[in-house]
């Protein structure tokens, strides 16, 4: 939920503490002598999913992206497991806004999918891209890797699940039928690209695992890092 008071504290923050930066997508503009709120909930994206699964949760936060090279950092670490790269490109992402808000607490995500060669399936960049890439997943149980991190002044905690999906078999023509229902761009791009929430849900012929994890942000698991990191607005009995 994003609330006027939270709204305005950020606002306060993003000129006091950082009048220099030049923030990107998302961020509210600077204004002083708002009254601050202390110890607000930070959630490092710009995904309409997670914000979405952020505010059905109840909790009171602000969201905004976290902007990093992920492609970069995977590729600078070729070595580490699917698992370990979720986690480092969440810390990554948990990282980059905590030099900035060092006294929020700050919860960030990553994910991917993984064909059984072992290919890896980020986000893709246009439809055409999509299209190919959900055609690689026609009959194929696919794993989807998310890492999760929460860091408060300094201390990160992480976790990570993993959900396989299993696909029927499909063609071009059955992903184009699909689409031409679809009429937003980001929601077209984001069907059957290991998006279970997507159009192309009915295509998916077993999940097991966790559901939110495919989806980008396991609430259960964000619950158990908020309660480790010492957040206290929330009920964990």
């Amino acid at each position: 939920m994003l609330l006027p008071s939270a709204q305005k504290a950020i606002e306060s923050r993003l000129y006091d503490e950082c009048p220099n930066i030049d923030y990107p997508w998302g961020m509210f503009i600077a204004r002083k002598n708002h009254e601050q709120e202390k110890n607000m909930l930070i959630l490092a994206t710009k995904s309409s999913t997670k914000r979405s699964l952020m505010d059905r949760s109840g909790l009171e936060y602000i969201a905004m992206p976290a902007d990093v090279d992920e492609r970069s950092i995977e590729n600078a670490h070729p070595s580490l497991n699917a698992k370990e790269t979720v986690i480092l490109l969440a810390r990554a992402k948990a990282k980059k806004l905590s030099l900035v808000y060092p006294n929020e607490f700050i919860i960030a995500a990553d994910t991917f999918g993984v064909l059984p060669d072992g290919s890896r399936l980020h986000k893709a960049k246009t439809t055409e891209e999509t299209m190919r890439m959900c055609l690689s997943q026609s009959g194929q149980t696919v794993t989807i890797y998310t890492g999760i991190c929460v860091v408060y002044r300094s201390k990160f905690y992480t976790d990570t699940t993993e959900t396989k999906i299993t696909y029927t078999n499909f063609d071009r023509t059955t992903l184009e039928k699909i689409w031409a229902r679809v009429t937003d761009p980001a929601r077209r791009n984001a069907a059957l690209g290991f998006h279970v929430d997507a159009p192309g849900f009915t295509l998916v012929e077993r999940i097991e695992g966790s559901y939110l994890g495919a989806l980008g942000l396991p609430l259960d698991k964000v619950r158990v890092l908020l309660h480790q990191v010492g957040y206290k607005n929330i009920d964990y009995t």
